[in-house]
């Protein structure tokens, strides 16, 4: 893996599993996303911008990361922040987070921290374990899992923008045993048995095929390990199944939005046990909105202006909820 392009330096840290995953699958499906950043003008300009910004304070980047609500890093003096802002800004939209690199504060779409609060004490906590974090934009519960002392974390998200994002806050922030692969959830079934726990969040009810995506994340877990997955719901007993061209909370690609008790059934059927369904009540416009790194519409735009408990569409407004199971 250390003869391909500088990006992929974010599969390093799996290179000491080599055998106990398909690593032929995992680099050719890296290959795809990063064929497809060489042929757009617009990805391949970032990623050497990102190179330019890193390579002239490497050697003396000496960064101490505070994991707290927002990922902070101290950076040297002499950093260029005019270049880091500008590549930041190219890289909009900003999902999760926050982030603070030296002087420079990253306001993203979601207070991150948030959702973090809700999860954190359902996960287990013991060091040493291998973690995937499935959908997991740029990184920042990454980070956050990095204070359960894991063997190696792996993140999973197929978008470019993710894969960037990802590659320019590790390259500063420097936490341990992270590793990204630009894959989806369904490419998991390179990683069969291997992990202790997996995250799984925001990604179900993109899926057209809830019951498959739930057991790729059973059959990637090792025996006696965890999965916890994270999700908006429709507070109904009944999942709420989006007909052809119609949207929820303008999303393009919603094709079911599960409920609470379809969670646990989902987990059942694929074959955990211990499952649990923890519901947190509404998505609220003070965890989710638009700033100046993600300005584009939010959730304050997805709801009707004159009944919150609806989306624009007429839908139940989003819930959250997490379930989670043991695999014997």
């Amino acid at each position: 893996m250390t003869s391909l392009p500088p990006l992929y330096a974010t599969l390093t840290p799996l290179a000491r599993f080599k055998g106990q995953f398909d690593a032929t699958a995992v680099v050719a499906e890296s290959r795809k996303i990063w064929q497809t950043i060489q042929r757009s003008p617009h990805w391949s300009q970032i990623h050497r911008d990102l190179k330019a910004l890193v390579h002239g304070v490497d050697r003396h980047l000496s960064s101490s990361t505070v994991i707290g609500d927002g990922i902070e890093t101290r950076l040297p003096d002499r950093f260029d922040y005019e270049a880091l802002e500008k590549l930041c800004a190219s890289l909009i939209s900003w999902r999760t987070g926050p982030y603070t690199l030296g002087s420079f504060h990253i306001d993203t779409e979601w207070r991150s921290h948030m959702k973090w609060s809700r999860i954190a004490p359902l996960i287990p906590q013991r060091p040493g374990m291998r973690i995937a974090d499935v959908g997991c934009s740029n990184g920042y519960f990454m980070h956050k899992l990095a204070t359960l002392q894991p063997d190696i974390t792996v993140g999973f998200d197929p978008i470019e923008r993710c894969w960037l994002q990802f590659a320019l806050i590790q390259s500063l922030v420097r936490t341990p045993n992270l590793a990204f692969v630009p894959m989806g959830i369904l490419s998991l079934e390179a990683f069969q048995g291997f992990f202790d726990f997996i995250l799984c969040m925001g990604v179900l009810y993109h899926q057209r095929d809830h019951a498959l995506a739930v057991r790729r994340l059973f059959d990637a877990t090792r025996s006696g390990g965890y999965v916890l997955l994270e999700s908006l719901i429709v507070p109904s007993d009944k999942p709420l199944v989006i007909e052809p061209r119609d949207r929820y909370a303008k999303m393009r690609n919603a094709w079911v939005i599960p409920s609470a008790n379809h969670l646990h059934t989902l987990f059942e059927e694929a074959g955990f046990t211990e499952v649990s369904v923890h519901s947190f009540g509404p998505l609220t416009t003070n965890e989710q909105r638009a700033t100046k790194f993600a300005p584009y519409e939010s959730l304050a735009d997805f709801l009707d202006p004159n009944d919150p408990t609806r989306t624009i569409e007429g839908h139940p407004a989003p819930h959250t909820a997490a379930v989670i199971g043991k695999k014997v």
